[in-house]
């Protein structure tokens, strides 16, 4: 009688067990980027793992590896497919290569200013639209950070279009940049950013396209101390992982994941447009020479470019939904 009732109770706690909810096990996802821990990237990333921390009560954490410890973009890309990255931020234009619908993003004057951008880049069908095309090769989207308005670097002054004739300037690899550079009249020319200052410095490279918060952080006025203030791209950088990696989380983290990464994405994008203000009078003080040309003949040479990088179903639909966002 003694030993039925223990089996019994020993069933009994086994099928307890078996109905108790399975929570998470720790985990703890490699976040690679390329920049300066201080700015913009490392500090979105380091928000989304406070957060994450708050929301999954320890349980899930992001460590983050800062001036591309754990590669560049590209090899970051390539990380989250083999497993060696779990969360990559790259510019738009360097996935592209991957998932080639996402070359909207990196269309010349795409959107009205950063504030814009800022709310297309939470808006619902725009973000179900991004996830779509990230999915289909492989990719997850976590959210989108913002990389900042950008301006061209020389070692001359750009007083107007015409003046960027023939100079060699350095892009992104990315066609669309290269095509748009080109009808600027420029001479693009892709290297990777983490030769930009070696090339600059040697003559490699007469300019560079860049942000105020990157051209004074990395120096770059140092070696190109003439800064023409165009805006010719709000640049997108959006936080990816493996599908197949993002699956393979628990539920409850990766539904944790999906909201701190809104709320991530959010406050990076504002902290990007702080540090863009600020760091112009830092510029200035440094000594660069800072000018402004009419902006409408960059305008006008860019509207050629934008029509031959909306060729899929895809790539015009995302146009589209963007460029409805008021």
């Amino acid at each position: 009688m003694t030993m039925k009732l223990t089996n019994l109770a020993f069933c009994i706690a086994l099928g307890a067990i078996a109905a108790a909810p399975v929570l998470a096990q720790d985990v703890t996802l490699r976040a690679s980027h390329n920049a300066n821990a201080d700015e913009p990237y490392g500090v979105g990333l380091r928000k989304m793992d406070e957060l994450l921390r708050e929301r999954t009560g320890g349980k899930a954490a992001i460590q983050v590896f800062d001036n591309a410890t754990l590669g560049d973009e590209m090899e970051s890309i390539q990380g989250t497919q083999m497993g060696t990255v779990d969360i990559a931020v790259t510019a738009n234009e360097t996935l592209a290569n991957f998932v080639p619908d996402l070359s909207v993003f990196s269309l010349p004057f795409l959107f009205a200013d950063s504030e814009q951008m800022d709310r297309a880049l939470q808006d619902p069908e725009v973000i179900a639209q991004a996830q779509d095309v990230l999915n289909a090769q492989g990719f997850h989207l976590i959210t989108f950070f913002s990389a900042g308005t950008r301006h061209v670097m020389t070692k001359q002054p750009i007083e107007e279009m015409s003046d960027l004739d023939g100079l060699k300037i350095r892009t992104m690899q990315n066609p669309a940049h290269v095509d748009t550079f080109r009808a600027f009249g420029a001479n693009p020319t892709p290297l990777a950013y983490t030769e930009l200052y070696g090339a600059l410095e040697t003559g490699v490279v007469d300019g560079a396209e860049a942000a105020n918060t990157n051209f004074y952080a990395q120096k770059f006025y140092e070696v190109a101390p003439d800064w023409a203030m165009i805006g010719w791209l709000e640049l997108v950088a959006p936080v990816i992982m493996g599908e197949a990696a993002y699956q393979a989380l628990p539920e409850d983290v990766r539904a944790a994941l999906d909201e701190v990464g809104a709320e991530a994405g959010s406050f990076q994008r504002a902290a990007y447009r702080e540090s863009d203000a600020a760091r112009e009078a830092d510029i200035e003080a440094a000594g660069v020479t800072i000018t402004r040309p009419d902006i409408q003949p960059f305008r006008d040479a860019a509207e050629g470019v934008k029509q031959n990088y909306l060729q899929s179903e895809a790539q015009q639909k995302l146009f589209e939904l963007i460029s409805n966002v008021e």
